[in-house]
Order: C-alpha cells, then sequence, then structure tokens
C-alpha cells in the first residue's frame, strides 16, 4: 500500500468530523448511512471506494487502522466507531445519539 493512499485516508478522517468508507451497493453501508441520517446526523462525509482505483489499497490501509477490513468504517472526531452492524446497535441502545449530541453533532432534540 502506497504511502499517499494512507495519506488520502488519514486527511479525510482529520477533515471530517464524521466520515465514511463505503461501497454504494453494500447494504451493510446503506444501513450504515440510513443510521447516521435517523440519528439526526445531517452532514457526514462518504467516500465510495469501489469508485476508485485504489479501492484495496484504501480498504488495506483502513484494515491497519481498526481490524477490520470491510466496509463500511465509519469515523466520529477520527475515533473509529465501527461499520453497518455496529452503528446500528449503538444506535439502537441510545449510545450513538448520546456520542453524538455530546460531539454537538446532533442537537439535543433528537429521539433515539
Amino acid at each position: 500500500m502506497s504511502a499517499p493512499v494512507r495519506t488520502l485516508v488519514r486527511g479525510l478522517i482529520e477533515s471530517h468530523r464524521v466520515m465514511m468508507f463505503s461501497k454504494s451497493t453494500c447494504p451493510f453501508c446503506l444501513l450504515a448511512k440510513d443510521t447516521l441520517r435517523e440519528a439526526g446526523v445531517k452532514d457526514f462525509n462518504v467516500l465510495e471506494i469501489e469508485l476508485r482505483p485504489d479501492a484495496p489499497d484504501i480498504q488495506k490501509v483502513l484494515y491497519n487502522m481498526t481490524g477490520a477490513s470491510t466496509v463500511p468504517s465509519v469515523f466520529i472526531d477520527q475515533k473509529h466507531i465501527g461499520g453497518g452492524s455496529d452503528i446500528h446497535s449503538k444506535y439502537e441502545s441510545g449510545e450513538l445519539v448520546k456520542l453524538l449530541r455530546e460531539k454537538g453533532l446532533i442537537n439535543g432534540e433528537t429521539m433515539s
């Protein structure tokens, strides 16, 4: 894996409060996007990696960072919080909404 890909991935994570690495037709990626929207996140950045020739390298970088080799891979304020099932479980338990409120990413009126 190349240094430019590592720089790209780290740069995206550092530049966006909520960053998701995704594949546009992946059902778990769609679940994560829907869950973030349901939780009240209006602004999150998504990189659809299958549209890029360096997609395998991006997945390798993410694996080295997170230990997960699949997408989606969601970061909030540079912290990896998981994939589609993780995000959905955290939403159902109220943990995701609590985290988003603490970070100021959603207002206090959003229902969990």
